[in-house]
């Protein structure tokens, strides 16, 4: 490789007039030299261009073939001068050590030149090649920009297109969300209206279920006293009706004896028949006024059973406006249904009707693509800033190519101008020391990155990246076999210098500046592999940190008891769990066994103590709830009698509750002569309201009329009302007491 480093050049040669220039020096320079004898120089250089290969590795064609006739002529003419004056050379030359000096020094600086004149052609064929590759992208870019923004206008247009379509659909919605509105508007009057006539019917069902249970029971209480008021009046006329038999044959027996007795015995007898006449009238008495009240009873169990008729009545109505609140709920459910799915429609057609497709059915679909859209530009212009910062890569490298070119030209420039040696050992031991340096660090890096991927690879195994791994395995081959073509060239090329003149090495004959070049590049990805090694760095350091608290939390310890809620639950459901795995188990064991009868219905045992456990949780649970139930009812009897007597002693009212929060209060001053309560007051604690027992028009209502017109109606106040009455009443009392 070394040899052919000269003429690989020819590839792509540069033009005439450059080559010609340089000639022109190199003639220039080699004429300010003292040529002795010119056929001996001409012959060594002849020989010396003879031994240079002419083959070129690009083309494939013969560089004899490619080089210039001038310079053919110029060979032959200096080919011919040596074979005529061959037979002078045998005698030796006086100044032959200057001249063989000199003969050296031009040699090496012909190499020199012709390296540096290759790595200026393979500098400008990789400039015309990067400018091309650029070129292609930049076009490629263009295109790719050009079809972007064609589908971006078209994703505009769709996008204006589905906002106009949106705009409209928002409309037909905000219209239908107004007659919706109204229309719910009106049915929540209608269902407030119901529920108010529902209330009005729940409680007039209630006061009318009160006073029929409150009738009921006064009619069964009377009914039960009349029955038995009719069974002593009925034992009472048989013991009549013995007595009067005995009587009877007593007087059957005492006129029998008058005929036989005196007159005294007749007056006894006569006194008594009158006395059990008298007492025969009166049972008939009794017996009237026990048919009227027997009267009276039915007339009062004929109201009852018409205040049950009333109730039905109610009861009916009431589940009539029950079925009415559950029609409306349905009815509320079906029309909103009925208008999503009229939207869905409307957007569908119309989106139809424009397009004349049917691409979407729903305005969810439409939503979805429009989302899509939305994700492809996107993606679209993170692809276009990519292309624009691989086109701001392309031209930094071109930036750096060409500052490259003129570095070669200063460099060529430098070589031309200073010759010396000590300069160039100067130079070449600081570029070894460069790279034995450059050498270390990416041992060292690698060192490093190897430790990271494998701490990586131990510690957070499924986070660690494969691909990552392999790019930087790729990209390390990649500069080892870039350092091994430079080690080889370097070594051809120092093989191929003369050995005499190793005190005067080349300067730029090693190919240093594109080996440069090219450690430059490796730089540039070593830079790359620096920033990802710093993130590595920062991800292990977080890595270690969660780690180092992920132990500290192991070695934490939480104290608990034995028996806490959390364990007992953990337990439970554990055994629940368990109990639920063993049934499941049984189950599928009896659903596959093959000699199972099919006619005998049988179930698993462990199914069979889960349904025993299950049943006697709940009758656990149920006598725990009767007893709890049992405990409030006696505790609310016994302070619900302490709260009465409390009240009967201190403000002199007897407090009677009764279901559905009323309450009746009656003075111990003014008690009640009958069980109906005429002078009592309920209190209905749920409406706010007070009904007096009697009635409106009862003499008890008419008695404290002034007192509920003045303490109930104009100041508002209960307590003040009651203790008014409680006066009152006391006075009374006192009064009918002493008079």
């Amino acid at each position: 490789m070394r040899s052919s480093t000269p003429h690989e050049g020819d590839r792509n040669a540069p033009p005439r007039g450059r080559s010609s220039s340089i000639s022109s020096r190199m003639r220039a320079s080699s004429s300010a030299l003292p040529r002795p004898q010119s056929s001996l120089r001409e012959s060594r250089i002849s020989s010396f261009r003879a031994t240079q290969p002419t083959y070129n590795l690009i083309t494939g064609a013969d560089a004899a073939d490619t080089r210039p006739s001038s310079r053919q002529s110029y060979v032959a003419d200096s080919l011919r001068p040596g074979s005529r004056e061959s037979s002078k050379e045998n005698m030796a030359p006086l100044d032959a050590d200057e001249y063989e000096k000199y003969r050296k020094e031009i040699e090496t600086l012909k190499a020199e030149i012709g390296t540096l004149q290759y790595r200026m052609q393979t500098a400008e064929q990789e400039k015309e090649i990067a400018l091309s590759q650029q070129s292609n992208k930049l076009e490629q870019a263009r295109r790719r920009e050009q079809d972007e923004a064609q589908q971006r206008q078209a994703a505009e247009a769709e996008r204006a297109k589905a906002a106009d379509l949106i705009e409209s659909v928002k409309k037909e919605m905000d219209a239908l969300k107004e007659t919706a509105e109204t229309d719910q508007r009106a049915l929540e009057h209608r269902a407030r209206e119901a529920r108010d006539e529902a209330t009005l019917l729940q409680e007039q069902l209630d006061d009318l279920s009160a006073a029929k249970d409150e009738a009921a029971r006064m009619a069964e209480k009377k009914m039960k006293d009349m029955q038995m008021q009719l069974a002593a009046c009925q034992n009472s006329i048989h013991e009549l009706g013995q007595e009067s038999q005995e009587a009877d044959k007593a007087l059957q027996q005492t006129l029998a004896q008058a005929q036989s007795g005196d007159a005294e015995t007749m007056d006894i007898i006569r006194r008594e028949l009158s006395e059990q006449v008298q007492h025969i009238r009166a049972l008939e008495a009794t017996n009237r006024d026990q048919l009227s009240e027997l009267k009276q009873l039915r007339a009062i169990n004929k109201a009852v059973q018409v205040v049950e008729e009333e109730k039905r009545s109610l009861q009916r109505r009431l589940e009539a406006a029950e079925a009415l609140e559950a029609e409306l709920a349905e009815a509320r459910l079906q029309r909103q249904r009925l208008q999503d799915e009229r939207l869905a429609w409307t957007s569908y057609l119309s989106h139809a009707s424009e397009t004349g497709s049917d691409e979407f059915d729903s305005p969810e679909a439409m939503a979805r693509a429009l989302v899509q859209e939305r994700l492809t530009t996107a993606s679209y212009v993170e692809q276009l800033g990519a292309l624009q910062a691989d086109m701001s890569a392309q031209e930094s490298a071109i930036q750096t190519l060409k500052g490259d070119k003129s570095q070669l030209q200063k460099q060529l420039e430098g070589a031309k101008a200073s010759a010396g040696a000590a300069s160039t050992d100067k130079a070449r031991a600081r570029l070894d020391r460069q790279r034995a340096l450059a050498l270390k660090e990416v041992e060292y890096l690698r060192a490093q990155l190897k430790a990271v991927d494998e701490e990586d690879h131990t510690m957070q195994p499924n986070d660690y990246d494969e691909t990552r791994a392999t790019r930087i395995q790729e990209l390390e081959m990649l500069i080892d076999g870039y350092k091994a073509e430079v080690q080889s060239l370097h070594a051809e090329l120092s093989a191929a210098e003369p050995s005499a003149g190793a005190q005067v090495p080349p300067v730029a004959g090693t190919k240093r500046p594109h080996s440069a070049d090219d450690e430059g590049d490796g730089g540039g990805g070593y830079q790359e592999q620096l920033g990802q090694l710093t993130l590595l760095e920062k991800d292990l350091s977080a890595s270690r940190e969660q780690l180092s608290a992920a132990k500290q939390q192991n070695q934490t310890r939480v104290l608990s008891l034995r028996s806490n809620p959390t364990s007992d639950y953990e337990a439970i459901k554990r055994s629940t769990l368990e109990a639920l795995q063993r049934e499941n188990k049984d189950l599928l064991a009896t659903l596959r066994s093959k000699h199972a009868d099919a006619s005998v219905p049988v179930i698993p045992t462990s199914v069979l103590g889960a349904m025993e456990r299950e049943i006697a949780a709940a009758k656990a649970e149920t006598a725990s709830a009767q007893k709890s139930a049992r405990r409030l009812k006696e505790v609310w009897g016994s302070k619900s009698q302490e709260f009465k007597e409390a009240i009967f002693s201190t403000l002199g009212w007897t407090v009677t509750f009764i279901p559905n929060g009323k309450m009746r209060v009656e003075s111990t001053f003014s008690p009640s002569q009958t069980d109906e309560h005429e002078n009592s007051i309920v209190f209905d604690g749920e409406r706010g309201t007070m009904k007096v027992g009697g009635g409106p028009k009862s003499a008890f209502a008419q008695r404290i009329g002034d007192q509920i017109g003045f303490w109930v109606r104009e100041k508002g106040c209960i307590p003040g009302f009651l203790a008014a009455l409680t006066l009152e009443f006391y006075e009374e009392h006192s009064r009918a007491s002493r008079g």
